[in-house]
C-alpha cells in the first residue's frame, strides 16, 4: 500500500509536511511522534483486485484493454500559485514561508545600484577591498544613468508623429530608389543569412518593379516593411549610429516608426506580421534599446495570433519562416535581459521550414538557433522560476542536470568546424558570415553555461546536502574557465551599430563582473594574472564602444573594475612581500639578546589553519548577519594551499524571494537613450545629422 504524503500529526494539525521519511521539521519543533499511515484501498467487491491485480489475458477483451491497461500517469505539476490559491484566507502554512527560486540570469537584484550589484555584494566588496571605490563606481554609473533616462522637454518637435500623420501626401514619399536598392541588397547580404523571415527573389521583384510605388502608398504594412528593411540596409553599410534619431538609417527607420501606431488598428495579416518582424530586428541593437521590448512584445503575440489563420502556398510558408525568426529573437534577447517570454510553448505547432538562405557551410544556423531558444525557454520556464515542489532544491539540481545535457547534446549538433568548447580560430572558416555565425554560436553557448554553474554554485550555497563538494569545485572552475572564453571573444564581436545589444555588452559584461568577483576573492590563486589580462581585455572592449559611439556610450566606466582589480592584487602582493621581511627582521631579532623594545607587532600573511580559510589581508571590518552573508563556494580541498584553491562568492539571497525586493537599476540602461513612448522625436530632422 502506498504511504501518504503527510503524516498523521500535520494532517491532523492541517499544515504542510516535509514528506515520507520523517521525522519532519513540524514534529522535531513540536518534540512530538512522527508516523506515517499508509493508504487504504477501498473494501468493495472486486475494486482490490481491479486496483492490485492486472487482469489476466483470457478475462480481457478487446473493447476494454485500453481502460484496464496499468500505465504511469504523470500528474499536472504544482506551482507556488496553486499553494497561494489552496491556501487563500486559511490558517494555512504560508504565512512564514518564501517561495524558492533560482532568480538571477545573467543580471540580477539590487537596491538602487545596478542590478549585478546588490547591497549585500557591495558590503562585500567594501570589506574584502577595505574601500568603497566599486560603491562608489556603482553610483556614479546610477547617477550617469538616471540623467541619461530622464525627461528632456526639447525632445518633443512641432513635425512629430501626430503632426505627420495629419499630412499623408508628405508621409508617403518615395526615397531615391536607386540608393534604397543599394541598401536592399545590402541587407541581403549581411542580415538576411541570421534572419531569413522574407522571401528574396519575392521581396526584390516587388521592390524593384516600376510600379511599386503606386501599391506603396495604398499599403501601410508594406510602406513600413519596405523602409524598415532599406533602414537595415543602411545600417550594415555606413548609414548607422549608436544614438537614435541620428544617422541616415535612423531617416528610414523613422519612416516605418510613423506607420507602426496604425499597425495596431489593422487586422492580422503577413504583411503587418514581416513589417513587424523588420523592426524587430533593427530594435536589436543599441540606438533602439528603448523601444526594443515594446516592438517585440507586439510582433511576438501577432506571430501567434496569425497561426490561426487559413494561410496557404507560399504566404504561409513566409509566416512560418517570420514566426521561428521572432521566437528565436524573443526567446534569446528576453532570456539575456531577465524577462518573462511572450511566447506559449506548449502551444505552438508551426512546423520547422527549410531555409537555404540560412545555410552557412555545414551550419544549419535556423535550426541551430531555434533549438538553442527552445533549451532556453525550458530554463526559464523550469530552472528560474518560482517551484512548488515539496523538495524544490532536489528539484531545481535535476533540471540544472538536464539543462546540462542538453546543452552538451546541442553542442554537438555544431559542425565540428566551429563547435563551441573548442578555440575560436578564424582562420579555418570560409566567410564573413561564418565566422560571424560561429562567433555568436560560440557566445551563445558560453553564456547558457554560465548561467547554470551559476545556478549550481549558488544552490550549493543556500542549501546543504544538495549539491556535492566536486560538484562545487567542477561548477566554480567552469565558471571561471567559461568567463575566460567570453572575454577572449571580445576581440573578435564587431563594435557598430548593428550588433545587437545583448552580444556586444550583454554578455561580455557577465562575464567580467564573474570574473572581477574571482579576483578580488582571489588574489594569491595561481590563475589571477590571466584573469587581470583578461579583465583589462574586457575594459578594452568596452572602452572601443565609447569611442566608436563618438562618446555617447560611457563603456569605459565599466572599464574600471578592471582597474579596481588590478590595485587590489597588487596591494596584496606588496603587503605579502613586507611580510616576508618583516619575518626576516623578526627571526634576526629572535637571535639577539632580548630587549625592552624587541617585542614586533604584526599581522602576518593567513594561512589555512583548523580546517577554515581565511582572508589573506587579515580579518575585515565586522559586519552582521543581517547585513552580509559570509558563505564562499570554493574549488578544491580544504587542504590545498592557498593559491590552488579558487573561492566564490555567494552574498545574495537569490533564493528566497519576497514582495519586497526592490528592481534597482539595470546595467543596459548604461548604453540606453531616452525616446518616448509613442516615438515623439523620431521624425525631428534636426537630430537626423
Amino acid at each position: 500500500m502506498e504511504i501518504l504524503k503527510s503524516c498523521d500529526s500535520c494532517k491532523a494539525r492541517k499544515v504542510r509536511c516535509n514528506g515520507y521519511p520523517g521525522p519532519c521539521e513540524n514534529c522535531i519543533r513540536r518534540k512530538s511522534q512522527c508516523h506515517f499511515s499508509r493508504r487504504k484501498i477501498p473494501q468493495r467487491r472486486n475494486v482490490n483486485t481491479i486496483l492490485t491485480s492486472p487482469p489476466s489475458p483470457r478475462d480481457e477483451s478487446p473493447s476494454t484493454s485500453h481502460v484496464t491497461e496499468n500505465k504511469p500517469r504523470r500528474p499536472l505539476p504544482e506551482l507556488y500559485v496553486d499553494r497561494l490559491l489552496t491556501e487563500a484566507r486559511t490558517a494555512g502554512a504560508l504565512k512564514n514561508e518564501k517561495p524558492f527560486a533560482v532568480k538571477g540570469i545573467g543580471l540580477v537584484i539590487g537596491n538602487a545600484s545596478l542590478t549585478f550589484f546588490s547591497d549585500n555584494r557591495l558590503l562585500y566588496l567594501s570589506s574584502r577591498l577595505r574601500n568603497d571605490r566599486v560603491r562608489d563606481l556603482i553610483q556614479r554609473i546610477s547617477a550617469l544613468i538616471g540623467s541619461r533616462l530622464g525627461q528632456h522637454p526639447n525632445v518633443m518637435p512641432s513635425n512629430s508623429l501626430w503632426g505627420a500623420k495629419g499630412n499623408h501626401k508628405d508621409m508617403f514619399t518615395f526615397p531615391d530608389r536607386t540608393e534604397a536598392n543599394a541598401h536592399i541588397k545590402l541587407y541581403f547580404e549581411r542580415i538576411h543569412p541570421f534572419y531569413p523571415f522574407l522571401d528574396q527573389s519575392e521581396f526584390e521583384t516587388m521592390a524593384f518593379s516600376p510600379s511599386f510605388p503606386g501599391r506603396f502608398a495604398q499599403n501601410k504594412a508594406m510602406y513600413a516593411l519596405y523602409h524598415a528593411i532599406v533602414a537595415l540596409g543602411c545600417q550594415a553599410g555606413t548609414g548607422g549610429r549608436f544614438e537614435p534619431g541620428k544617422g541616415k538609417a535612423w531617416q528610414y527607420l523613422s519612416r516605418a516608426l510613423a506607420i507602426f501606431p496604425d499597425l495596431f488598428a489593422l487586422p492580422d495579416s503577413l504583411e503587418v506580421l514581416q513589417a513587424m518582424t523588420a523592426m524587430t530586428i533593427y530594435s536589436l541593437n543599441i540606438s533602439c534599446i528603448a523601444i526594443e521590448h515594446f516592438i517585440l512584445s507586439e510582433a511576438s503575440r501577432r506571430a501567434q495570433n496569425l497561426g490561426r489563420a487559413n494561410l496557404s502556398g507560399k504566404a504561409r510558408a513566409s509566416y512560418h519562416r517570420a514566426f521561428w525568426v521572432l521566437y528565436t529573437i524573443e526567446k534569446i534577447t528576453n532570456f539575456h535581459f531577465g524577462r518573462n517570454s511572450i511566447f506559449v510553448d506548449h502551444d505552438i505547432v508551426i512546423p520547422i521550414p527549410s531555409v537555404p538562405d540560412a545555410m552557412m557551410g555545414e551550419l544549419d544556423w535556423f535550426l541551430a538557433t531555434a533549438r538553442y531558444a527552445r533549451l532556453l525557454s525550458k530554463a526559464m520556464a523550469s530552472l528560474f522560476s518560482i517551484a512548488g515542489t515539496d523538495d524544490p532544491k532536489a528539484y531545481y539540481l535535476s533540471i540544472i542536470d538536464q539543462c546540462e545535457t542538453e546543452l552538451e547534446q546541442w553542442r554537438m549538433s555544431i559542425p565540428d568546424e566551429i563547435r563551441p568548447g573548442k578555440p575560436y580560430q578564424t582562420h579555418g572558416m570560409q566567410g564573413a558570415l561564418l565566422r560571424l555565425a560561429a562567433l555568436r554560436i560560440h557566445l551563445f553557448y558560453n553564456s547558457f553555461k554560465l548561467s547554470l554553474c551559476r545556478a549550481t554554485v549558488h544552490l550549493a550555497a543556500n542549501t546543504s546536502h544538495v549539491v556535492s563538494q566536486a560538484r562545487q569545485s567542477e561548477a566554480t572552475r567552469t565558471m571561471m574557465d567559461t568567463s575566460r572564453q567570453v572575454l577572449e571573444l571580445t576581440t573578435f564581436i564587431d563594435v557598430e551599430p548593428n550588433t545587437p545589444l545583448w552580444i556586444m555588452a550583454g554578455i561580455p559584461v557577465v562575464a567580467l563582473f564573474i570574473l572581477f568577483d574571482l579576483v578580488v576573492t582571489n588574489p594569491k590563486h595561481t590563475g589571477t594574472g590571466t584573469n587581470l589580462a583578461l579583465l583589462d581585455m574586457a575594459g578594452g572592449h568596452f572602452s572601443r564602444i565609447e569611442y566608436a559611439s563618438g562618446g555617447s556610450l560611457p563603456g569605459s566606466l565599466i572599464g574600471e573594475f578592471a582597474h579596481i582589480a588590478r590595485e587590489y592584487v597588487n596591494t596584496v602582493k606588496n603587503e605579502e612581500s613586507s611580510n616576508v621581511s618583516a619575518d626576516k627582521h623578526s627571526l634576526t631579532l629572535l637571535k639577539s639578546p632580548p630587549t625592552a623594545f624587541s617585542t614586533i607587532n604584526r599581522s602576518g600573511p593567513q594561512t589555512l589553519s583548523d580546517g577554515k580559510l581565511t582572508s589573506p589581508l587579515g580579518p575585515p571590518p565586522p559586519l552582521g548577519p543581517a547585513q552580509m552573508s559570509d558563505s564562499l563556494a570554493f574549488d578544491g580541498d580544504i587542504t590545498l594551499p592557498l593559491d590552488d584553491t579558487l573561492l566564490f562568492p555567494i552574498n545574495d539571497r537569490y533564493f528566497e524571494m519576497d514582495d519586497e525586493v526592490p528592481m534597482g537599476t539595470d546595467i543596459m540602461d548604461l548604453f540606453n537613450s531616452a525616446i518616448d513612448p509613442f516615438f515623439n522625436q523620431i521624425m525631428d530632422p534636426d537630430l537626423q545629422n
